[in-house]
């Protein structure tokens, strides 16, 4: 089931855009840009037709895009084994709804690794053709935390998906939940911009944090690397972003358990 779902995913030609940005952004440095060592944060700075371009931004604007490439193509593939015909037919196989279920998730997070370690590759030609190393702490931070990031979104658009019965929807509810969970994380700030500083708000809001799968947690944390390396890691907030990721998946998988087909 893992092998189907790779070779599914692989085969969605939505997805193919995911490494095909990356292959035209370093064309286009190559051929019209440069690469050079940056003194001020010890690593690099791109430039592109002479101008320098400021490379964090660069580099999240790309991720960014990958993620709504992947959140629109990645989902594709379950909500058409919730139609009634693909899911007689997948379930007439010798495998249980379980296995179907969980198999589902580790071949996504298996592609997503593929994709992304691709990612890293293409970036690392980049800055090897014009003499520099590629920072082994960004490589590590994409390679760890850009799957991780699109399977909390994941998780919340299987839910929706389950819901719903429609890609759609499922692919929107999802995407905006996911996206606001970023909000709890500074969520003290807009308490007291609206003078709401009521323990029991407070308490309200916790609880709402640990019920969403927080992509904005996993995003910080790969902000935090890029930014100061492996030191700069909030442990606590690597805790938070896994356990936010489980009452949705384990809901998913009951209703899915439950579902009439």
């Amino acid at each position: 089931m893992i092998r189907f779902t790779i070779r599914t995913l692989l085969k969605n030609k939505t997805l193919w855009a995911w490494p095909g940005i990356f292959i035209l952004f370093v064309a286009a440095i190559t051929v019209w840009g440069g690469v050079s060592i940056d003194p001020s944060t010890s690593s690099y700075a791109i430039s592109l037709g002479g101008v320098p371009l400021p490379t964090g931004i660069v580099i999240n604007q790309l991720v960014s895009i990958t993620i709504l490439i992947a959140i629109i193509g990645i989902p594709t593939h379950f909500s058409e084994s919730l139609k009634p015909e693909r899911a007689s037919l997948l379930l007439s196989k010798p495998i249980s709804r379980s296995d179907m279920f969980l198999k589902d998730f580790a071949g996504v997070f298996s592609f997503c690794f593929a994709y992304t370690l691709l990612t890293v590759l293409l970036l690392t030609l980049l800055t090897t053709v014009h003499g520099i190393l590629f920072p082994l702490h960004h490589a590590i931070a994409i390679i760890v935390f850009l799957p991780l990031i699109l399977l909390t979104y994941y998780i919340t658009i299987v839910l929706f998906l389950i819901l719903t019965n429609s890609y759609l929807g499922g692919v929107l509810l999802g995407y905006f939940l996911t996206g606001f969970s970023s909000v709890f994380l500074n969520f003290d700030q807009f308490l007291k911009m609206f003078g709401l500083t009521d323990t029991w708000f407070e308490i309200l809001l916790h609880l709402l944090a640990y019920l969403i799968p927080s992509a904005g947690a996993f995003q910080q944390i790969m902000s935090q690397i890029f930014n100061s390396g492996f030191s700069g890691v909030d442990i606590s907030l690597l805790g938070f972003a896994f356990a936010s990721c489980v009452p949705l998946a384990l809901l998913s998988y009951y209703l899915y358990q439950k579902k009439q087909f």
